[in-house]
């Protein structure tokens, strides 16, 4: 029975996996940065889904987006919260957004952000939402300036990348 139940398991995170690698197939976002690129590896670290922080992984994806250029939206959406990625810093900011239309299953957190939109402001896809702020404020110039992208499908948290 033990072994039957694994096997059903097993077969349910295939699905699961197989239909995100399909939808992600059709599902695209825009670049919250016109394609600027992603911040890639510097002395702090690196910014890919994942990446080692010690003893956690990193979350989300970062995008190179020098301080004070614009940060556009990934997809339609609403926003529906204002927050801090920092408990003990609130001189930083975060958007978060929920999908409309086809994108209501998506959820994203945008963080290291000025110029914030107020809740309920809805966005069309490639619309500016906020400016980029800078990091070296916190860490030094030796950060690559970027904005953290975190997604999440139906609650779930998932790899941003294979949607850009």
């Amino acid at each position: 029975m033990a072994r039957y139940i694994g096997a059903k398991e097993s077969l349910i995170v295939s699905v699961i996996t197989l239909l995100v690698l399909l939808l992600s197939r059709f599902m695209r976002f825009s670049a919250i940065n016109y394609k600027q690129g992603l911040r890639g590896c510097d002395a702090w670290g690196c910014g890919e889904f994942g990446a080692s922080r010690g003893n956690r992984k990193h979350k989300g994806l970062d995008f190179f987006i020098p301080k004070g250029n614009p940060v556009y939206a990934p997809f339609p959406c609403e926003v529906i919260r204002l927050g801090y990625p920092y408990a003990d810093d609130l001189s930083y900011r975060l958007v978060e957004v929920q999908g409309i239309g086809g994108y209501s299953d998506y959820k994203a957190k945008i963080m290291y952000v000025t110029n914030l939109p107020a809740v309920g402001t809805v966005f069309h896809e490639k619309q500016q939402m906020c400016v980029a702020d800078d990091l070296a404020r916190k860490y030094d110039s030796r950060m690559t300036n970027h904005v953290h992208f975190e997604l999440y499908a139906n609650g779930e948290l998932v790899n941003p990348e294979i949607f850009f």
